[in-house]
């Protein structure tokens, strides 16, 4: 019996703050394109800029070395042999710490490659276990690192389109098929914040001893 694939895909919430928008959305289109369970892609460069949607092979290459660079991935050079001699083949291993879930439908949503890199992560920025992000707008351009009119423009346009809603309790992202909400371990959240009182027992446990 062949085994199901998930229809959807675990995103790293380091990327807020470290990626743009478009960036973030090539983020998204790598993940997709990587097996749905170890995140470890082996998609050729000009594979994933056709699904990216642009021509520009280089583009792409100065985004994955920027990831690389931020810590995002993991690149390396695997030398394959085949029927016709040895040639090298690039393996990408996506980082997955403390991660959000996204559908893999958001690729299919009629909307700009920018808006979608927003909504990834404005996801990436909701309170753990929900779709409401607390910060205004002006936090909210702050921790993503973006500018002010970017953030108001998409939130907007984001808005009028259904896929937010803003009231006093925060931004709401509405499509819970789309935008998965999970809880995180205790060891995972303990994982990324105080990693300094872990030990390698605990982290094998699932759980932390106390006493």
């Amino acid at each position: 019996m062949t085994e199901a694939k998930l229809s959807y895909r675990k995103i790293t919430e380091q990327i807020a703050g470290k990626l743009d928008l478009l960036e973030a959305y090539l983020f998204y289109c790598l993940a997709l394109c990587s097996d749905c369970y170890t995140l470890v892609s082996h998609t050729k460069i000009e594979n994933l800029t056709s699904f990216y949607g642009i021509k520009k092979e280089e583009q792409i290459s100065r985004w994955l070395r920027k990831f690389e660079n931020e810590g995002l991935i993991k690149k390396q050079n695997n030398l394959i042999k085949g029927q016709y001699g040895t040639f090298s083949r690039y393996e990408y291993e996506l980082n997955t710490e403390h991660y959000v879930l996204i559908k893999n439908t958001l690729y299919d949503e009629p909307i700009s490659r920018e808006l979608k890199g927003f909504l990834v992560l404005l996801k990436c920025k909701c309170l753990n276990g929900t779709n409401t992000c607390m910060y205004s707008q002006n936090q909210l351009a702050q921790e993503l690192g973006l500018a002010k009119s970017t953030v108001s423009r998409h939130i907007n346009k984001a808005e009028e389109l259904g896929y937010i809603k803003r009231n006093k309790k925060g931004i709401h992202l509405l499509n819970k098929d789309m935008f998965l909400i999970t809880n995180e371990t205790e060891i995972a959240i303990l994982k990324n914040v105080y990693p300094e009182i872990l030990t390698d027992e605990d982290i094998a446990r699932g759980y932390v001893s106390i006493g």
